[in-house]
């Protein structure tokens, strides 16, 4: 709904940049649709790039300044509708940056748009010895 609304918004600006009429032919208006579109999805990709970066950060630090924020950084992927996947068994989701073993060790999540299935930032994960699992486990 949010990128509708911003896709919405994005059209009247569209046409007169491009000097539509008062009643803009087909090809206009189709040309400012896809233009506003493809802006909007641009721009919230990038935000929600930015976002994922800064959870990342705050999920990697350990102490107080991580539990302090965690909660209001949950509510933000929530709203946002980035999901934060803390489980390997997304493997396509998480780069394996050290190790060896048959388990894995989260070393940071990684972030997937709920809205268009795309990864936007991948997760780290690190090779252990030992039983298959993970440390951590929830998602946004």
């Amino acid at each position: 709904m949010t990128v509708i609304k911003g896709v919405a918004a994005r059209v009247p600006e569209e046409l007169k940049a491009a000097g539509a009429a008062e009643v803009p032919p087909a090809a206009a208006l189709t040309a400012a649709v896809r233009r506003a579109v493809l802006d909007e999805f641009r721009t919230r990709a990038q935000f929600a790039g930015r976002v994922a970066e800064i959870d990342a950060l705050l999920w990697s630090r350990a102490g107080d300044s991580r539990e302090t924020v965690a909660g209001a950084m949950t509510e933000h992927l929530r709203e946002l509708r980035l999901l934060r996947v803390t489980e390997p068994e997304e493997n396509d989701r998480f780069v394996v940056t050290e190790g060896e073993g048959d388990a894995f060790e989260l070393l940071s999540p990684a972030y997937v748009d709920e809205l268009t299935g795309k990864v936007i930032l991948a997760g780290q994960l690190r090779r252990i010895a030992g039983p298959a699992g993970v440390r951590g486990g929830e998602e946004a």
